[in-house]
């Protein structure tokens, strides 16, 4: 069984037309990818932040990747 997943998520134009959110498309570069492993320690860890010239925060409790994965796990009731 694998303990890792790769999800990336493109970068979105909004307001390309009549300040209407509804004409946003995606990009396909830039946007953001996340490698989510399963340990044998329990909670969020964030090992690895590139891109970011240093300005985003590794405290799960302060970077919105780590509040989303400690919450998606709340949610399903896991305690990985």
């Amino acid at each position: 069984m694998k303990n890792s997943v790769k999800a990336f998520a493109p970068a979105t134009v909004a307001n390309v037309s009549c300040g209407f959110d509804i004409f946003g498309f995606a990009l396909e570069k830039p946007g953001d990818e996340v490698i989510l492993t399963i340990t044998d320690t329990s909670g969020v860890t964030i090992k690895k932040v590139e891109g970011d010239c240093g300005k985003l925060p590794w405290e799960a409790d302060k970077n919105t990747a780590g509040i989303a994965a400690k919450l998606l796990l709340r949610h399903l009731k896991k305690k990985i």
